[in-house]
């Protein structure tokens, strides 16, 4: 059979078109669903969910790589696979450019149709579901500068203790050891014990085999439709502790990224290990010195001043990395991103991250000290 003969008996336009609106049309039914049905998230959320992280997200596991990266490069392969057929068949006037556009354009339709789908039994439908502020009756307080100025002064002296204790490498940065994924999953069930809302299966954490795809993108981890918790290896070890908890915090279904930055908190300052302690204190004060440096610079630099020679220098290989990576690609990623949380229902977008600081200042004395 000839490659021509094979690509007829290929799905016919009609079919493709039929299949991507049967995938859509139901991605779109449960995402309304979820939306304006009272209950229906939390209900999908208990019996549906939670049945995938029990089967697909333990299964898939086992896997020591994550299948998310691979099935992302054989997607891409397989595109190019594609092109070069195609420029073949028109070489050879075997096809039509006409047809080609046809093809590639319901070709292209029923890629995101599936995707889309995927994406919306896997993950998506969370985004309406009780949040963990509810769920553990968190009372959400009005910043102040007062309260604000108290909690970085408050994360600046635990890191300033904590220096004392981590392991480190030569270069005198947070070095971590093997068991960095075990003791992540072991500190998200340890949490569990005091929110219910946090039990449950927990997967094996996996770093990308080629990090610097998320680097580019300036990620430090992902959960996709795989239910994996992916994390970039590549990043300044500091990170890579709480984005862990801050992924597992997507596997039991807290989509708000404000709310998995506060949860990764949580899991990270309650852990007996000092390596996990500091990654969270760290990634709190980031956000926090942050918010203070745009509504009082003084207070700021006060603040910063009496911080740590090494935790200062942890902070500025940080941002010396990431620096590296600011341009085109992650500049397109984040505008894509950023419409994503906000149709998800996250309405800052991107910014969410930032609003575990409101988090932090209204669980200051109630769920941690």
């Amino acid at each position: 059979m000839s490659k021509l003969e094979k690509r007829k008996n290929k799905l016919s336009y009609k079919n493709k078109l039929e299949i991507s609106g049967v995938l859509l049309g139901i991605s779109a039914l449960l995402f309304a669903m979820s939306l304006y049905i009272d209950g229906f998230a939390n209900l999908y959320h208990k019996y549906i969910y939670n049945t995938l992280v029990n089967t697909v997200s333990r299964g898939v596991s086992l896997i020591p790589f994550s299948v998310y990266e691979i099935i992302l490069y054989a997607f891409l392969i397989f595109i190019f696979i594609e092109i070069i057929i195609y420029i073949y068949l028109v070489l050879n006037k075997k096809i039509s450019f006409k047809e080609i556009i046809i093809e590639s354009t319901t070709n292209l339709l029923i890629y995101i149709s599936i995707f889309i789908f995927l994406n919306m039994i896997g993950q998506s439908a969370n985004c309406f579901k009780s949040d963990f502020i509810t769920l553990t009756d968190l009372k959400i307080e009005d910043s102040s500068e007062e309260k604000l100025i108290v909690l970085c002064n408050d994360f600046k002296d635990k890191l300033n203790e904590l220096d004392g204790n981590i392991k480190k490498d030569e270069d005198g940065f947070l070095k971590l050891d093997s068991e960095v994924k075990q003791e992540g999953r072991d500190n998200m069930k340890n949490l569990g014990k005091i929110y219910p809302c946090l039990q449950g299966f927990y997967p094996n954490p996996k770093p990308y085999i080629s990090s610097e795809l998320m680097s580019y993108q300036l990620l430090e981890g992902e959960t996709t439709f795989t239910i994996e918790a992916n994390y970039n290896n590549d990043m300044p070890k500091w990170n890579i502790p709480s984005t862990i908890c801050h992924e597992l915090s997507h596997i039991r279904g807290f989509n708000n990224e404000n709310e998995a930055n506060y949860i990764s908190f949580l899991a990270c300052i309650n852990s007996k290990n000092y390596e996990y302690q500091y990654s969270g204190y760290l990634m709190a004060y980031s956000y926090c010195m942050n918010d203070l440096h745009k509504s009082n610079e003084e207070a700021f630099k006060k603040i910063n001043n009496e911080l740590s020679n090494n935790v200062k220098a942890e902070l500025k290989n940080d941002a010396l990395y990431w620096n590296k990576y600011r341009g085109g690609i992650s500049k397109l990623y984040n505008k894509v991103y950023d419409v994503l949380l906000k149709v998800g229902g996250q309405e800052e977008g991107i910014k969410s991250y930032n609003g575990v600081v409101k988090l932090l200042i209204s669980g200051y004395e109630v769920q941690f000290k």
